[in-house]
């Protein structure tokens, strides 16, 4: 077992249980909150959070990874008060989504490197709270400046040994070019989760990345999806193959669900009305789902409960 950075502090791995590996609370830009307070309702996503994750909590949701970094509007003390009041693990990142801050273009890897690891090893804007996770988001093509945020990111996972989780955008391979890079700045596979990977429904692109030993993020899960892709059920059979192919050994399950979405322009994200499960729509609708079809508990388990561990205790999916 290994010991991680949460919001309340140090966490043994074997403590993490189910575990939802890419969520959000508040997402929204770097600022807001301070400058345009209207724009977050701060006060109301607490008592939306709280009502949500003791919800979630009772369904059985032990752990969140929480990825939103500066860019997206993270707000960690809201993090710790609803672990605190709802007994919800929250692991939170470092590191940068696709709105680079403009003071980071041009910089050296390594001088940001040095930002993010102060994040993970003394804490995040002077609360302490450690991050415990390095999140990188990347278009298609990379951009110059994305490219920068990705050897950031394994700049720092290479001095302080925490993962990289990244975001890829919708019906794109572009993880495999995130891989490449993460590699020649010389992080190990196992060591990155692609994320979005349900967002691109190829599967020589899933086996590849499979191949290459990554975590394969299945992290967008509601009732809607994304434009241009078929309906859940049609998603989650689809799941269900790769399953059957063994990818359930690189597999994790997440929603990418938030309580308050201040960027309300964003196409295919459904609000909170039109998915009232939030963070228990995998339990309630697509595992159920995919033990229906024959999928048996234990890769249930394996997806949900151990390979969240592995990932954070730094194991190879195959190991």
């Amino acid at each position: 077992m290994a010991t991680i950075n949460s919001v309340l502090g140090p966490l043994d791995t074997a403590d993490l249980g189910f575990t939802l590996p890419h969520e959000h609370l508040i997402d929204s830009s770097a600022g807001i909150r301070q400058t345009y307070y209207e724009l977050e309702f701060r006060d109301h996503a607490l008592d939306m959070a709280l009502q949500s994750f003791t919800e979630a909590k009772s369904g059985g949701v032990d752990t969140v990874v929480e990825v939103s970094p500066l860019d997206l509007g993270r707000d960690v003390l809201l993090m710790k008060e609803v672990s605190e009041r709802t007994g919800v693990q929250f692991v939170c990142c470092t590191g940068c989504w696709l709105d680079v801050p403009r003071s980071f273009w041009g910089r050296d890897k390594d001088f940001i490197a040095d930002l993010w690891v102060r994040e993970i090893e003394q804490g995040i804007e002077g609360t302490g709270i450690k991050a415990g996770i390095i999140k990188v988001a990347t278009s298609d093509p990379i951009t110059e400046q994305e490219e920068l945020m990705l050897r950031a990111s394994a700049r720092t996972h290479l001095r302080t040994g925490v993962p990289i989780t990244t975001h890829t955008p919708a019906e794109s391979r572009i993880g495999e070019e995130q891989v490449r890079i993460l590699k020649e700045e010389g992080v190990e596979t196992h060591n990155i989760y692609v994320g979005h990977i349900n967002n691109t429904l190829d599967p020589d692109y899933h086996h590849e990345l499979a191949r290459l030993g990554v975590w394969l993020g299945w992290d967008i899960n509601n009732p809607f999806g994304r434009p241009n892709l078929p309906p859940w059920q049609e998603r989650t059979d689809y799941l269900k193959e790769r399953l059957d192919e063994g990818l359930a050994a690189n597999m994790m399950l997440s929603h990418d669900w938030n309580i308050v979405l201040s960027r309300i322009g964003s196409p295919g994200m459904p609000t909170r009305d039109q998915n009232p499960d939030g963070y228990l729509w995998l339990s309630r609708a697509v595992i159920p789902r995919l033990v229906e079809s024959g999928v048996p508990e234990a890769v249930i388990d394996r997806m949900m409960v151990e390979n969240p561990r592995r990932y954070f205790e730094g194991v190879r999916p195959s190991d």
